[in-house]
């Protein structure tokens, strides 16, 4: 299973569900109104360009349904902003480690960063390789790559966001991937100030 995180429009779930048939791909936002089309397009009959592996669900990540925990062999946060943006960089780490607890041991979590003046007014820090790695490897997660994103890895999100950075000078972003080394069996205790509103 792959997750896209703050999915936004939902294309990047619609390619990545067209391009791998038998993998289910589940976009989560927590708002439904940018996915409603993709989540539309999905729901058709597959003679009509339908995607049966293609879900999406209309959650913030504090408040994730327990049923996603540990099944995800790949988590994509691409481009966040807000909550999403903190637990990405590690900046929120209860958080961070309900990104981690989506990951099955051994999975990979591909995170696409930016931030804007705005971001770091409200507390947020810039997107910082180091400051990310270490917060990571505290829950278990090694860094298999690191580097600034380039203006193929913008296009290829399939994030509308992410085109309008590619022309966008002077901003940085980076890309980097985390690969899971927890023990296989092994899953993170969640405390009760990392569970959602029961």
């Amino acid at each position: 299973m792959a997750v896209d995180l703050g999915t936004g429009d939902g294309r990047a779930v619609l390619a990545r569900a067209a391009a791998h048939p038998g993998e289910l791909v589940v976009g989560i936002d927590a708002s439904s109104a940018g996915m409603a089309r993709a989540s539309r397009r999905a729901a058709r009959p597959a003679a009509r360009g339908g995607l049966p592996n293609a879900r999406f669900v209309v959650a913030a990540l504090e408040a994730l349904p327990g049923e996603l925990s540990h099944f995800a062999d790949l988590v994509s946060v691409q481009f966040p902003w807000g909550s999403l943006l903190g637990a990405a960089t590690g900046d929120a780490p209860a958080l961070t480690r309900r990104i981690v607890q989506l990951l099955r041991p051994g999975g990979t979590l591909l995170l696409i960063i930016s931030a804007s003046p705005r971001d770091e007014r409200a507390g947020v820090s810039g997107p910082d390789p180091e400051r990310i790695a270490a917060a990571y490897r505290e829950l278990g997660m090694r860094v298999a790559a690191s580097r600034l994103a380039t203006h193929e890895d913008l296009e290829d999100s399939r994030s509308s966001w992410g085109k309008r950075l590619a022309t966008s000078p002077g901003r940085v972003t980076w890309l980097m991937e985390l690969r899971d080394c927890r023990a296989p069996g092994y899953h993170p205790r969640t405390d009760a100030s990392d569970r959602g509103p029961e």
